[in-house]
């Protein structure tokens, strides 16, 4: 019994030994990003926020669902305004271009 509970020991007490505990350190690097909430008449809404690199630079999308629809927008416009829009059933949902 006594060497079970030894053999044991080593796997229940170990630990990485640069205390890290496997997540992803966050940082300012990140550029992609999911915005999920309820909008105001009760429906959900999903936005997800990501750089692309287009023609060598870097542009600004959004996937976006909710009651405007489904799809996909290039924008420099802040997440908040792209939720209040995609919460509107007839909002039209028109890029940067």
């Amino acid at each position: 019994m006594l060497l079970l509970a030894s053999a044991a020991l080593p796997c229940a007490g170990a630990a990485p030994s640069d205390g890290a505990d496997g997540r992803k350190s966050l940082g300012n690097d990140d550029d992609t990003f999911v915005f999920m909430g309820r909008c105001p008449n009760g429906e959900m809404y999903r936005l997800l926020a990501y750089d692309k690199q287009v023609g060598g630079f870097k542009r600004s999308f959004y996937d976006y669902e909710g009651p405007a629809g489904k799809g996909t927008i290039k924008s420099q416009t802040a997440p908040r305004v792209i939720a209040s829009r995609v919460c509107l059933a007839l909002a039209e949902m028109a890029g940067d271009e």
